[in-house]
């Protein structure tokens, strides 16, 4: 019940998690900055590129490299750690799936509060719900679950293409109507600069909780379908023991890198030229058909990064180098929550007032900064302590009734 320590821990999956928070930092950014409405914008006009050579060549690359690969590898290693968790709880004896799913209920608190009280891009309520799910699946075999990840994979990008292709149209279809629907739209969007630029933690908390919490919250089960063959990924590299045990799976890991390579980068380059109407579509088509073949791509993405540092961190020296990523993976939760602290500090009223002010380039530049800090502190508070406050917390709360058992007994 103790954390794991630092002979136990496997460092890949340390610097594997920090690069996916480095990641999700650059493709949050977006959020962070600008309006929540921008996409509805984006499914009438279509997405164009910012001003600016630079500006667009970041836009270009974080839309390549970056948007749909991290929070895939995100939930990647959520599924493996439940299976590492599983597993070391019933080598000693203890309930596991008792104890994973109170380790969820956390996790689902702490993400309700986060996407309420401060930033509505949160994922961790979404995972909650969907690691719900996951004990259904820990038993059975690794052919079954393979066969669960390829169907999820086809068929969840496939629901959010149509449900986005069925909202355009039906934003289409009202413009067409009633001129009125596209003015209260762009009305939508100014007022919620206004209110996030320069309203108080009370107006734009009110602000959010309407036009932004409760829609997350009605569609939350619609995301499961995309989540859930993440989730599975993780746990059939973790039943089939390629982080464990990466020598013996040297052939499987090159397997994933091509594979990833193979399949990814053609489904992103045709998603993000598609998007940015290089053939001259319709919007409300480019919108959606590039955010479902993003949705394909973006995981084999994933598959390829996670196997390139793999099989670079077996050099002791590359590891070495790479440590500093370890630092902040090993206090994922943490670092992640902070994230959303610093940004909504940075950029909404009630802090520096930066919202929609801020371009693609200065959005990089920050998420950098932030990271940058979040390296340096992981690295500090780890020298004395074995992990982050809320990791301490979340195990806590997780083994509290074992430990008063174990106390008792």
């Amino acid at each position: 019940m103790s954390s794991v320590s630092m002979k136990e821990r496997i460092h890949a999956l340390d610097i594997i998690r920090g690069f996916a928070l480095f990641g999700i930092l650059i493709a949050n950014m977006i959020a962070f900055k600008t309006p929540a409405f921008t996409e509805i914008s984006s499914m009438i006009e279509g997405s164009s590129l910012p001003d600016g050579g630079l500006n667009a060549a970041l836009t270009l690359l974080t839309a390549f490299f970056v948007d749909g690969k991290f929070y895939p590898m995100f939930s990647m290693l959520f599924g493996l750690g439940f299976y590492i968790f599983y597993s070391r709880l019933m080598k000693r004896g203890l309930p596991a799936k008792q104890l994973f799913r109170r380790r969820l209920v956390f996790l689902l608190l702490i993400g309700l509060v986060h996407l309420i009280f401060i930033w509505s891009g949160d994922i961790l309520h979404t995972y909650a719900i969907t690691g719900f799910l996951l004990p259904l699946f820990v038993e059975r075999s690794t052919k079954v679950i393979k066969v669960w990840v390829i169907s999820l994979l086809v068929v969840g990008p496939l629901l959010v293409m149509g449900l986005m292709l069925l909202s355009s149209v039906s934003i289409q279809f009202m413009i067409s109507q009633e001129m009125d629907t596209l003015e209260n739209l762009n009305a939508t969007s100014v007022l919620a600069a206004s209110v996030m630029a320069e309203g108080s933690f009370g107006e734009i908390l009110a602000f959010r909780f309407t036009n932004e919490v409760i829609p997350i919250l009605l569609q939350v089960l619609l995301i499961v379908p995309t989540i859930l063959p993440l989730f599975l990924i993780g746990l059939y590299f973790g039943k089939t023991g390629m982080f464990t045990d990466i020598e013996n799976n040297l052939h499987r890991w090159k397997k994933v890198m091509w594979i990833g390579l193979s399949i990814g980068v053609p489904l992103v380059g045709l998603s993000v030229a598609i998007g940015y109407n290089a053939f001259g579509w319709e919007p409300y088509l480019t919108v959606s058909v590039a955010e479902g073949l993003n949705s394909i791509g973006g995981p084999f993405m994933m598959l390829f990064y996670v196997s390139v540092i793999v099989l670079l961190t077996r050099k002791a020296s590359v590891e070495k180098m790479l440590m500093p990523f370890a630092s902040v993976g090993r206090m994922a939760l943490t670092n992640y929550l902070m994230q959303s602290v610093i940004a909504v500090i940075i950029f909404n009223g009630y802090g520096f007032g930066l919202f929609g002010q801020v371009s693609k380039t200065q959005g990089v530049l920050i998420a950098i900064a932030i990271y940058s800090l979040q390296v340096v502190l992981s690295h500090l508070l780890l020298k004395r302590y074995n992990q982050g406050p809320m990791e301490y917390v979340w195990r806590k709360w997780t083994y509290s009734r074992v430990e008063k058992v174990s106390k008792a007994a």
